[in-house]
């Protein structure tokens, strides 16, 4: 079922291609305040400056193979990085986790699993590049759960939808219980 509340696909792709974002089913416009990369929005500058981003082919074909791996529960998993995506880091891994809620309506990365990933990405000099998992059912636009639970404000969500034909994967920055799709470019 939709969630009356939540605007139409194409309202989230025009306030993504337009610099605005959706507040309660109307857009805003995030304008550069000037001084210190601030902007008038309450998303940080962080969240709201990226447009696009890409990611190889490689890492891309892992994230779907992961996604259909799991099914019929959500999939989950890091993008790890060289610095954090609004910094300009590019993604140069994946490290798939398991789905401990063991569901396909939500996920919880294994604590003991994420522990260690977020272990090995310190060791790497690497960052929480991304955030990844899967919807087994429904479009690949954060649920309301997704946006109450986005607690990495430097990280790109990533989510792949399994309810189509072609599962695809779509990219999101998610702060303060907003989401604005960045638009996600697969390079070779």
């Amino acid at each position: 079922m939709t969630d009356p509340r939540r605007p139409p696909d194409e309202a989230w792709r025009e306030a993504a291609e337009s610099g605005t974002r959706l507040l309660e089913g109307r857009q805003e416009v995030v304008r550069p305040s000037g001084a210190g990369g601030q902007t008038e929005s309450a998303v940080p500058a962080h969240a709201s400056s990226l447009r696009s981003v890409a990611i190889s082919r490689s890492l891309h074909a892992e994230l779907l193979a992961w996604a259909l791996a799991c099914r019929p529960n959500e999939a989950c998993g890091l993008l790890a990085g060289d610095r954090p995506v609004a910094s300009g880091g590019r993604a140069t891994r994946f490290l798939a986790l398991r789905n401990a809620a063991e569901s396909p309506y939500r996920y919880l990365m294994d604590p003991q699993e994420q522990l260690g990933a977020m272990l090995d990405l310190d060791e790497g000099d690497e960052v929480v590049w991304g955030i990844f998992h899967s919807h087994v059912a429904s479009s690949a636009e954060p649920s309301v759960t997704d946006l109450g639970l986005a607690f990495y404000a430097d990280s790109l969500y990533l989510i792949c939808s399994l309810a189509d034909r072609e599962p695809h994967v779509r990219a999101w920055t998610l702060s303060d219980g907003q989401a604005n799709e960045v638009l996600l470019r697969i390079a070779d």
